[in-house]
């Protein structure tokens, strides 16, 4: 397999043959890279398929990958390493014609945010193939692909099976089930034996075509408003009246009586008075 490293501008092609390569700075990597640690990243060759895999998180096209999960890798796809290292996978020569991995496929539509647009529920991005370009929700619980009839995702591909994988939704967890097709699927260039979680970015093999796996966009919470508004607040006193001053009772201003009512009754009880005494005085 044919790779192109670039570092500073310098660009060095190499090649590698099948079977297992550790790239980094130690003495016992395959490929000798003074600025990594030794065995940074793990490069598995097989059948024309690539699989890397490192101890630290790399990019592929941009795309994140956590440490210790395998990753399929295209060719055309660049590998992101530290330092502003990059590692290319070139396209095979014309002769060594072999399925999936000599298939050339879109630059944009493996490209994080270049060709797939954010949805609300997890998609499938065809790469090859006729179907190339499609993209199916996976909005059901069960979503079943192949080439036949009766499937919910129908792909033109004679080397898929009529039902050949299942995919099982849980919330927001995926499984990729084989339906025990003769050709198996595979899952970033490892086969399925029965079933496996899908995550962000993950490449499905079926038969000759390639399917990318995009997780859904979380929706924020919505902003919750108080159900029960606060009571108003009570107007400050005037500063001419002072803020404790008490004020007199309603009942005991009405039981006071006026001021001139009680000089007339007063008035009216003297002349009552005198009256008894000039009386008591002719009588006498």
């Amino acid at each position: 397999m044919h790779f192109e490293f670039e570092h500073l501008g310098t660009t060095t092609p190499f090649e590698l043959t099948e079977g297992q390569h550790l790239l980094g700075g130690g003495p016992e990597d395959h490929v000798r890279l003074e600025a990594l640690p030794p065995g940074w990243l793990k490069l598995t060759i097989e059948d024309s398929r690539l699989t890397v895999e490192a101890a630290q998180t790399f990019t592929v096209n941009g795309v994140w990958v956590p440490p210790a999960v395998p990753r399929l890798v295209l060719p055309g796809e660049v590998v992101g390493l530290p330092e502003q290292m990059r590692l290319k996978v070139l396209q095979p020569p014309e002769s060594g014609a072999r399925g999936v991995g000599t298939v050339a496929v879109l630059k944009h539509l493996l490209t994080d945010g270049d060709g797939l647009v954010p949805s609300r529920a997890a998609t499938l991005t065809c790469l090859t193939g006729l179907d190339v370009g499609r993209t199916f929700p996976l909005a059901e619980e069960r979503t079943d692909i192949g080439r036949g009839t009766g499937v919910d995702f129908r792909l033109r591909d004679r080397a898929v099976s009529r039902a050949h994988v299942r995919i099982l939704r849980e919330d927001l967890t995926f499984t990729l089930v084989d339906l025990n097709s003769p050709n198996g699927v595979y899952l970033n260039g490892r086969r399925v034996q029965c079933s496996a979680p899908l995550a962000e970015g993950d490449v499905i093999e079926l038969g000759k075509t390639l399917l990318r796996f995009q997780a859904a966009v979380e929706e924020p919470p919505p902003s919750t408003e108080p159900t029960e508004r606060p009571a108003p607040t009570p107007p400050a006193p005037s500063p001419a009246e002072p803020q404790n001053a008490p004020s007199p009772p309603t009942a005991e201003l009405a039981r006071r009586p006026p001021m001139a009512e009680g000089w007339f009754i007063g008035l009216g009880v003297a002349m009552a008075l005198a009256g008894v005494l000039i009386t008591y005085a002719l009588v006498g």
